[in-house]
């Protein structure tokens, strides 16, 4: 060892000597002579020429030039006394046969157990009838013509052949319907128990294994052999399988070769659009997740004779969207999951949900975790908790703040949580706020140049300053929400009431107008009688309300930001000055006066307002349920810019 280190430092610091023999250095001692960085492509794999970054392909070192350069005599040195020492030769020692197919056959055993955790647990076997678990599936697919084929020559055998015998192999139907009384629909003891001599086709009991029974047939009819039904095929006693089979319950659908519906209560057009199974909550997630789907009726025949996705037929389209509010792009093109997505995105998916029905609450939050691409533990027995929960972990993916657009009751835990889904219903009125909340930047661009005028030096500054460090959002810390606002306070919450004192009418409602500093006189209705504010300047001890804005930076017009252009008044060392980005003064002028009259604009349009009360002054606020929308705007002739303030809601 000590001779070879001799060997490797004389390489280092350059040979001046002539060689008398060739310097052989095994393969383990190259990367000690490559001083180059290595160039990595996707998947930190060296890229070919192409830029594929298949693993097939990595480059090599170029070690032959990196000899030469440790052979050579030093620039240094007289030509004469340093010539040229005998070329170093590498032992790369190439892969046997042996070792070749060793890593082709693990790299398509990892290929096969990679299918097997993207399908479902259990996979009913349409051919011979039985309930098959993992291990099974995999024993089954080593039997097969097209894995053997592909073990024959498993030295050339490619990464695409060995996908496509897989994903061949593990085409499977998934199946969609009501579900009956849970004693009526046939469970995984059910299945699991079948003898050996007979199958699920043989199974008369219980009542709803007629239904499976169809659902496999057709599967089996249309070329696949693998099913899938929620009933019997997750083993509903195992928690740990239980929550994982939640959990990945909409890529299971997601990557079925097609969903099978089956509508109990529909023969026509008028049935179907009255269908229950367009009003539970896990048949949501079954309707938009799926590639391709096919609907078929009460006595089993195909809504449409087609087997391309009926979900594509016009007419259809049609009726699965006035009966959902979905529209027909998310109904074949829906991306799970919030990563860029538009505003009022979270209220449009809870409002798909808001009219459905699940047999147990928590299913109402858990249906949605796929859609919203949350993942949370399945804790059955915390009720209406788990939808809170739900929107806990949708604050913490995005920030859109539609999540917080909802009227009703809210929630016990957090009162800037909605208490359940159906606080996102869409109303009539819904419709015409939406239309007044919308906004144009060429007309906020007009305006904002009539306007301009009328903004003060110092209001101006201010909103620079906003515009350039604006606040980073809402979190909650030590079980209270802490959210930057614009904060109007109130002055006057009046109760709208033919009784004396004030009290609930037939309905179990109250309508209340507020007055609050720098908005228009608004009404609400509530279902509670609110605790009466505090007028008095003396009386501090009493509720106090405030009409709130949340910021979001929606409100910053889509302007490009820049250092404008510099004033040919200025003297030339100005230009130095713009070096020093602690100097305030210097940052607030990088931010145009056009931006910051838009911004202004844009907070001059009606908004979406929540009323807060907080009891006395120690403690926290809490938002306070409305039965319809608050849509504020400011006063006539109001131009005061508040500043954003933050606010801790329990």
């Amino acid at each position: 060892m000590s001779m070879l280190l001799q060997q490797l430092k004389a390489i280092q610091v350059g040979v001046s000597q002539p060689c008398s023999e060739t310097l052989l250095i095994d393969f383990p001692f190259r990367s000690l002579l490559n001083t180059r960085k290595p160039s990595f492509g996707l998947g930190g794999l060296g890229k070919s020429k192409n830029g594929s970054g298949d693993t097939e392909s990595v480059t090599t070192p170029p070690l032959e030039q990196e000899a030469s350069a440790v052979s050579s005599p030093s620039v240094t040195s007289p030509a004469a006394e340093t010539p040229l020492s005998p070329p170093l030769s590498f032992n790369s020692r190439p892969l046997s046969d042996e070792a070749k197919t060793k890593k082709q056959k693990e790299l398509f055993d990892t290929f096969i157990d990679d299918k097997l955790s993207a399908i479902p647990l259990r996979l009913i076997d349409t051919e011979a009838g039985k309930l098959r678990s993992m291990s099974e599936l995999s024993t089954l697919f080593k039997e097969t013509e097209s894995y053997k084929a592909i073990e024959s020559k498993i030295l050339r055998a490619t990464r695409n052949e060995m996908k496509a015998a897989l994903d061949s192999f593990f085409e499977y139907a998934m199946f969609s319907h009501r579900w009956g009384a849970a004693e009526e629909e046939p469970t995984f003891q059910n299945i699991s128990s079948i003898p050996a001599d007979k199958t699920v086709f043989d199974l008369t009991e219980p009542r709803e294994i007629r239904k499976l029974k169809q659902f496999c047939t057709i599967a089996k009819e249309n070329g696949y052999r693998w099913a899938w039904s929620d009933t019997c095929c997750i083993d509903k006693t195992n928690n740990v399988e239980l929550q994982e089979s939640i959990i990945s319950m909409f890529s299971w659908y997601r990557l079925s070769a097609v969903t099978i519906v089956y509508l109990s209560d529909a023969m026509d057009e008028e049935s179907l659009r009255h269908s229950v199974w367009f009003t539970r909550g896990w048949t949501l997630q079954e309707l938009i997740a799926p590639r391709i789907v096919w609907f078929y009726k009460q006595d089993w025949t195909p809504y449409i004779d087609s087997k391309q996705n009926h979900k594509e037929e016009e007419r259809l389209a049609e009726i699965i969207t006035e009966v959902t509010s979905i529209e027909h792009g998310y109904l074949n093109d829906f991306q799970p999951g919030l990563r860029d997505v538009k505003p009022n995105e979270v209220r449009k998916r809870m409002q798909w949900l808001a009219r459905r029905r699940t047999t147990k609450v928590e299913d109402m939050a858990y249906c949605m975790m796929g859609i919203f691409g949350v993942h949370m533990p399945v804790m059955y027995g915390e009720k209406n908790n788990a939808f809170v929960r739900l929107q806990k972990e949708i604050m913490n993916l995005t920030d859109d703040l539609s999540l917080f657009d909802w009227v009703g009751e809210p929630s016990d835990m957090h009162t800037y949580f909605a208490s359940h889904p159906a606080c996102f219903a869409r109303t009539v009125a819904d419709k015409k706020d939406d239309g007044s909340l919308g906004v144009s930047y060429m007309l906020m661009y007009k305006t904002s140049k009539t306007l301009s005028t009328l903004y003060t030096a110092s209001l101006l500054s201010n909103v620079k300053k906003l515009l350039l460090d604006p606040p980073h959002g809402h979190f909650i810390a030590n079980g209270k929400m802490n959210m930057p606002l614009f904060v109007h306070d109130v002055r006057t919450l009046t109760p709208e009431s033919k009784f004396d004192p004030p009290a609930l009418d037939e309905d179990g409602l109250i309508r209340y107008s507020i007055k609050a500093e720098g908005l228009a006189l608004v009404e609400f209705t509530t279902n509670r009688l609110l605790p009466l504010l505090a007028t008095s300047s003396s009386d501090r001890s009493g509720p106090t309300y405030r009409l709130v804005r949340m910021w979001e930076t929606g409100l910053i017009p889509p302007e490009e930001i820049t250092p404008e252009t510099e004033s040919p008044s200025e003297p030339a060392e100005s230009s130095t000055k713009s070096k020093l980005a602690e100097s305030l003064g210097a940052v607030v002028n990088a931010v145009s006066q056009t931006a910051v009259a838009m911004f202004l604009t844009r907070l001059r349009q009606p908004f979406v307002a929540l009323l807060l009360m907080r009891r006395s002054p120690d403690d926290p606020f809490e938002r306070v349920g409305t039965m319809q929308r608050i849509i504020a705007k400011p006063s006539a002739g109001n131009f005061e810019f508040r500043p954003i303030s933050t606010l801790i809601v329990k």
